[in-house]
Parts: C-alpha cells; structure tokens; sequence
C-alpha cells in the first residue's frame, strides 16, 4: 500500500536531495534564498547527526551568479560615468600608479560567466551554514561527458563515496563553466543527461542511494496542470501508471531547466535502478523530515 511503501523511508539510510534553482534562489532574482537554505542545511545536517549518509545536488550557481554580475555592471557603470574614481587601493601606504582600463567592460554575460562567479558564492554560504552545526561540506563538480562514460563515472563516484564515508557532506553541481560537447556515451546510461535531475539519478544509482528527494516548486506529480481546478495530486507512482498516461505535463520553470517531465523521466530511471525518488515541495517548511517520517507529502516512485 501508499502507506507501507511511505513507512520504509525511515529505513533509508544514504539519501540523496536535490535542491532546484527555484529552492535555493529567491523568486524575483534578487539573489540566494537565505532562511529557505538555512531550513534545508538543518534538516540535512539532523538526518546526519541521526546515522543517514547526506548528499545534496544544489542547483542555483547561474542564477546566483546573475545577480552578482548584475551588481558587478552597476559598479562598473557607476565607475565609467565618473561616479566612482575606482577601486581604493588594499594597501593605502604604497601608493601606485593606476593604469586605465583596456577597451570596454563587457556588460552582457551568458551562463559560464554566471556560473563561474555563483558557485563561489554558493558554496561559501553551504559552507558557512554547515559549519555553524559543526559539519563538514564538500563541493563536487562534474560535467555531463564524465557521467556517460563508465570509467570516469566511476572515478567520480569513488571520491563521492568517500566524502560520505568520512561523514563529509557533499554538494554536487554541474560544472556550466565548462561547455561539453554532446555525447552518447558509451551506453552504460539509458537516460538524457543534462540538468542536475538526471545527474542527481545517475549518482544516486551508481552510489545506491536509498532514496532521492527532487525538491522544487511543486507539491509533487499531478494528473494535469497543477494551476487547473480538476488537477489532482498523485500520491504514489508507478512505472505502468506513466505509460497508461495518468499525468499530463504542464510547462517547466523559469529559473532552472528541468520541467516536471525530466522530473518524471529522471524519477522512472531511479526506480528502474532499484533508487525509490521522491518529488516534492522543497519551499514548504521541514519537507524532507515530513518525507522520510512517512508523511503523505509530494509523489513517490515506486515499483
């Protein structure tokens, strides 16, 4: 039954939770969503102190990172208008000749660039939030050709493993700094690859987790666009209940790029994989407690 299969995830033990840009970033762009990550840090580090092994795969570096740069264009604007005469120098007592800048400041930024300076400022914050419940963070970057391909995966896998094992929690992101050509891989992973839910599956099942929490905007899976009055909320899941057509996807979310479709499909690959997942509301308070206490919240996929 829905509530047997809801009771065995007190059991799990290495879980895994991925964290959507919408979770981590504030809804009018203006930057990390600071009490919304501090309640998940504390949650994750009370399943650690309670004997669970903790992975997170945070998303929200691009989106952070937009908002820094978009702060970074007004310095340099203010500066070029005159309003500024420049950065004050670190060391006042060694004064040194200024040299001007060299051609134009570029005022447009794709997403490397947004990624490069918001992984830094995401990690510093996990890092920070962790600390102060006397846990250890680590950061974990990979790109999607180093998934698809056996060795490489494993090799990833291999440090991950022992970043848990050392009762370090690791955070797991997409490297979007480096753009990777498309690849096929070599087979050993019969899923698209190419957002932080279907990376967060592949590790979960090459790491056998016994569980992954996708945590986004939505309360879970629906029969229909949540937004419709008709639309109800699906408990449960199973892989026949998709291929019947019992959900209709409605559109994805405006801060990252996996819509509830790649949800579900990264969701069928776990449970194929012997990884039970779980789609939910990563905005509402204590979720993923609610979650492994066996409380009826977001959809489980099961067999």
């Amino acid at each position: 039954s829905a509530a047997a299969a809801r009771r065995q995830l007190l059991q799990a033990r290495r879980i895994m939770v991925k964290l959507g840009s919408v979770v981590v970033t504030r809804s009018n762009g203006a930057g990390l969503a600071l009490g919304r990550m501090a309640n998940i840090v504390e949650q994750v580090c009370h399943l650690q102190a309670a004997g669970r092994e903790m992975l997170v795969v945070s998303s929200g570096a691009v989106a952070t990172g937009r908002q820094v740069l978009a702060n970074q264009l007004a310095l340099n604007l203010a500066a070029k208008a005159g309003a500024s005469s420049g950065e004050p120098l670190p060391i006042p007592s060694r004064p040194i000749a200024v040299l001007p800048p060299v051609g134009e400041v570029p005022s447009s930024w794709s997403g490397p660039e947004c990624a490069a300076v918001g992984q830094s400022a995401l990690m510093s914050l996990y890092d920070a939030m962790f600390k102060s419940y006397r846990m250890t963070c680590g950061q974990v970057l990979v790109s999607v050709p180093d998934l698809l391909f056996t060795k490489p995966r494993q090799t990833t896998c291999a440090t991950i493993d022992k970043l848990v094992r050392m009762r370090i929690v690791p955070i797991i992101n997409e490297n979007d700094v480096v753009q990777c050509e498309p690849t096929q891989g070599d087979g050993s992973v019969n899923l698209p690859v190419g957002d932080n839910d279907s990376i967060g599956v592949v590790l979960a099942r090459e790491l056998k987790c016994d569980l992954l929490l996708l945590l986004s905007n939505v309360s879970g899976v629906y029969t229909g666009d949540p937004g419709l009055p008709d639309s109800r909320l699906l408990s449960v899941i199973t892989p026949d209940m998709i291929s019947s057509g019992v959900v209709k996807y409605a559109a994805g979310s405006t801060s990252g790029r996996g819509g509830m479709e790649a949800k579900v499909r990264s969701a069928l690959f776990g449970v194929q994989n012997g990884v039970p997942v779980v789609i939910a509301n990563g905005l509402e308070w204590r979720s993923i407690l609610d979650i492994i206490e066996g409380k009826p919240v977001g959809t489980l996929f099961t067999k």
